[in-house]
């Protein structure tokens, strides 16, 4: 947790000003937040159906957080990567 908290509040009073100053960027921060929400939430959701064995429903939970984060936010990532190398190779 000292790392993540070291990590997370290097730039997160940084942005929450910047977001402040500028009100048109509070609908973009919803729309980046709201996925993580839900994702979230459907792994508190697969935890809590799964409370009667702990450890599974931990890993079951991580899973589920981890596979929903990743679709959405590194997912539109790895395509845009992707189809950039490739139009980058069919130039040369």
């Amino acid at each position: 947790m000292k790392v993540f908290n070291a990590f997370y509040y290097s730039f997160s009073p940084t942005v929450a000003s910047f977001i402040t100053e500028y009100p048109a960027f509070q609908g973009v921060a919803r729309s980046l937040l709201y996925p993580m929400i839900a994702a979230l939430h459907s792994a508190s959701a697969v935890f809590s159906s799964l409370a009667l064995t702990p450890e599974i429903a931990v890993a079951a939970s991580g899973l589920v957080a981890s596979a929903l984060i990743g679709m959405v936010y590194l997912a539109p990532l790895a395509v845009a990567a992707l189809f950039c190398s490739k139009r980058l190779k069919t130039r040369h």
